[in-house]
């Protein structure tokens, strides 16, 4: 199997969906306020890719990226991670850190932990919003940055025992201003063997 993508019906989807924005609106908030700028985040698309090789690619497109990613413990278990290209995390660095546009050229020590900041902010929120949709129990893990060449560093994030079960991966679109910039990334949910069809379970989606 490669690059395939599991069948889910549109109800499924709508209500992963649903989860989804109400956790890009709480993470907008929440960097907005920590970097005095508008910051909006949209989920223009969801979809559940088997996470071999060539899906990796299709899913996480360019050379190099970082993310940050935590592990979740609680009612269901697994992974997440915000994965973006290398060049958007330079840019969210400096939105971060109140950088002017384009004087951040690498990640030092303080540019990781603006991003590992950011990603556990829009993790968070993703869980939070998770959590309260479902009446569940999430607690992510302290975050944890992995940067590199884009085969190497996913490799990271994917548990070697994964095998080919699909994993969320949810688009994000941030949108911000002074200066207006559009920047594109990835949430991504990796799930134990059980856990899609608890929430499923849970919203009460056939």
């Amino acid at each position: 199997m490669t690059g395939a993508e599991p069948n889910y019906s549109p109800e499924r989807l709508d209500a992963l969906r649903e989860v989804a924005n109400i956790g890009a609106g709480h993470a907008a908030t929440a960097l907005s306020t920590l970097t005095n700028g508008r910051i909006m985040i949209s989920v223009p698309t969801i979809r559940f890719v088997i996470p071999d090789d060539n899906a990796r690619r299709a899913c996480f497109p360019g050379e190099n990226i970082a993310a940050v990613m935590m592990d979740i413990s609680g009612s269901i278990q697994g992974r997440t991670a915000l994965i973006l290209p290398a060049d958007g995390s330079l840019r969210l660095a400096e939105r971060m850190l109140g950088r002017e546009r384009g004087t951040v050229t690498k990640i030092g020590e303080l540019e990781q932990s603006a991003v590992s900041e950011a990603g556990n902010i829009i993790g968070g929120a993703y869980l939070t919003a998770l959590s309260e949709f479902l009446g569940m129990r999430l607690l992510p893990s302290p975050p944890t940055l992995v940067e590199g060449e884009t085969g190497k560093a996913l490799g990271q994030i994917f548990p070697d025992d994964g095998g080919l079960k699909p994993v969320l991966c949810v688009e994000t679109e941030f949108e911000m201003k002074e200066p207006a910039e559009n920047l594109r990334g990835y949430f991504i949910l990796v799930p134990d063997e059980t856990s899609f069809e608890a929430i499923f379970s849970a919203v009460r989606v056939a």
